[in-house]
């Protein structure tokens, strides 16, 4: 089964290898089959690069407004139906054809050099990365037996417990980390995250652990404490500096952020990205981060009718098959979509930063699950994002007039500098905010917890994968759903099914592993580590509003 087979042939791609032939007199050779290419011809350099540009660009290709990103309120349902029950290959495919077998495949052609120690390191850590959105999107996986050297392949392979899964994990990552040697050879330019810098790796590799150890502190806290109690500040990602991320370019347009191709194609005709329920707390603490994320509505109407005020920021909430007078409040531009600042050519695709990790260790130390003060850890969180969507505003000014020009060809040079200037967070804005009452934690322990969740929530977007994952986990953001007649009838997805074919091409197997799972293959059962056994929260504020007809006929 091809998802699963490591293809020594290397179907990895073309620019990995590089073979020249010229004239020759040796015919004996020139005509001897040669449809394989060995070892030795492969760069596992620009393997490793052809990883990082899929996976990680395939990561933010969405910029939270995928279907996913309904589940943690960063974006809002439109026609895509996020209550449906149904098969959710494309996470699983990517993985596995895309990601761990060419992970597994460097690993397996450097693990014997002691000089490629760290291209080995590295590349177990990124397998790691890969194999943890797989397991947290459909839980008991084909782990152990797949992403095998073909001569091992199993066709078919069996479903480990995601327990096992995590075990493993975190003994990949600290024996990774571990061997990091600093003296040894590294990826260099290949790497397009770190530069083959092994140091931030390092800090990555620990903490992405303190990432799965608080993933799974409801299942199993004792594991959690264990694979954290020894990380101390020096060995985490604690500023901006080891902030892993990369950028897309501006070379080709296969490189350029894929929402600025939307734009080439549509110019001012473009649909811009909606706007979930995430922006209504930002409105409601006065964060200037909104001017960030979000533009205000654009509709206007008649001045002259009383029940008609200018909009503002205001964001969608969770509607998928609702009634339509639930949807009409939020039509004709009646509601935000994102910032023009999202749609420049070069724009960072995050992979993990430090606010969430200050945030992460707060919530460990809120709980006493490691030492640490929790207030500091939240006010450093809060700090590193406002920092953070402040240089996303200095990366997207200078190829903002351009950009502009494409969306809105009648604008004066006046228009694109009065924008510039609403956009730009001011010190005096940043200061207010971090020293307002949302900067602190108060209220009970999980009052304080939902208070770094939310955060937590603001400043991981675009990621809305690890957003679903901590509202399954924490069940924050308490969120507001419609009346739903989907499926689901509005109740979040706690996991994706499994691909449909796996019941016919690997059946046994997908038979014991749905066996073990509460509820069997369906969104709604739980897997291992969401084990929380207060959540989902219902919502207790207003209800919905409801409309009979659209603001202008």
């Amino acid at each position: 089964m091809k998802i699963y087979k490591n293809v020594k042939r290397i179907l990895l791609f073309s620019t990995a290898i590089l073979t020249a032939y010229s004239c020759t007199d040796d015919f004996e050779e020139l005509n001897t089959k040669n449809d394989l290419v060995t070892e030795d011809l492969v760069n596992v350099d620009l393997i490793f690069t052809r990883v990082q540009v899929r996976a990680i660009k395939e990561e933010g290709r969405r910029n939270g407004t995928g279907t996913i990103g309904n589940y943690s309120g960063m974006s809002y349902s439109g026609s895509n139906r996020p209550f449906l029950e149904g098969d959710a290959p494309g996470d699983w495919n990517f993985a596995y054809e895309r990601y761990t077998n060419n992970l597994s495949e460097i690993v397996r052609l450097t693990k014997d050099d002691p000089e490629l120690i760290n291209k080995t390191a590295i590349a177990r850590i990124m397998k790691v990365w890969a194999f943890a959105k797989v397991t947290d999107t459909y839980g008991d996986i084909p782990y152990f037996q797949s992403s095998l050297p073909q001569d091992e392949a199993v066709s078919s392979p069996k479903y480990d417990t995601q327990k096992s899964i995590y075990e493993d994990f975190f003994k990949e990552l600290k024996e990774a980390a571990a061997s990091l040697d600093a003296s040894m050879e590294s990826y260099g330019s290949a790497d397009l995250v770190y530069g083959g810098d092994v140091e931030k790796w390092r800090k990555f590799a620990n903490s992405l652990r303190l990432r799965l150890a608080l993933r799974v502190r409801y299942a199993d806290e004792a594991m959690a404490i264990a694979n954290m109690s020894d990380l101390q500040g020096s060995d985490l990602i604690l500023t901006k500096e080891d902030n892993a991320s990369m950028f897309t370019a501006a070379d080709v347009q296969d490189n350029f952020n894929p929402w600025y191709n939307n734009v080439l194609t549509n110019g001012s005709d473009l649909d811009k990205g909606p706007v979930g329920a995430f922006i209504i707390k930002m409105k409601e603490f006065d964060d200037p981060r909104i001017k960030i994320y979000a533009d205000t509505a654009k509709a206007t109407f008649p001045g002259d009718d009383p029940d008609l005020d200018y909009f503002g920021y205001r964001g969608r909430p969770v509607l998928g098959l609702v009634p339509v007078e639930y949807k009409l409040p939020w039509g004709l531009d009646s509601s935000s979509r994102l910032s023009d600042l999202w749609y420049v050519q070069v724009i960072e695709v995050p992979v993990l930063r430090s606010s969430e990790v200050h945030f992460a260790l707060a919530e460990a130390a809120l709980f006493g699950l490691k030492a640490g003060d929790a207030q500091a850890h939240y006010k450093m969180g809060v700090e590193a994002a406002m920092d953070w969507a402040k240089d996303f505003y200095e990366n997207a000014k200078p190829q903002l007039p351009d950009l502009l020009g494409l969306l809105y060809p009648d604008w004066s040079a006046a228009d694109v500098d009065l924008l510039l200037s609403h956009k730009e967070i001011t010190m005096a804005e940043s200061d207010a905010f971090l020293a307002s009452p949302i900067a602190t934690l108060s209220g009970s322990p999980e009052e304080q917890l939902e208070q770094i969740i939310v955060q937590k929530n603001i400043a991981l977007y675009p990621s809305e994968y690890q957003n679903w994952a901590e509202w399954r986990r924490t069940g924050y953001p308490i969120l507001q759903i419609g009346p739903d007649n989907d499926d689901l009838m509005g109740v979040i997805p706690r996991r994706m099914p499994w691909p449909q074919v796996e019941q016919t091409i690997n059946s046994a197997n997908y038979n014991e592993a749905e066996a073990r799972l509460p509820g069997g293959d369906l969104r709604l059962s739980k897997i291992w580590w969401d084990a929380n056994p207060n959540v989902p929260y219902p919502f207790t504020g207003p209800p919905l509003p409801t409309m009979d007809t659209p603001w202008v006929q």
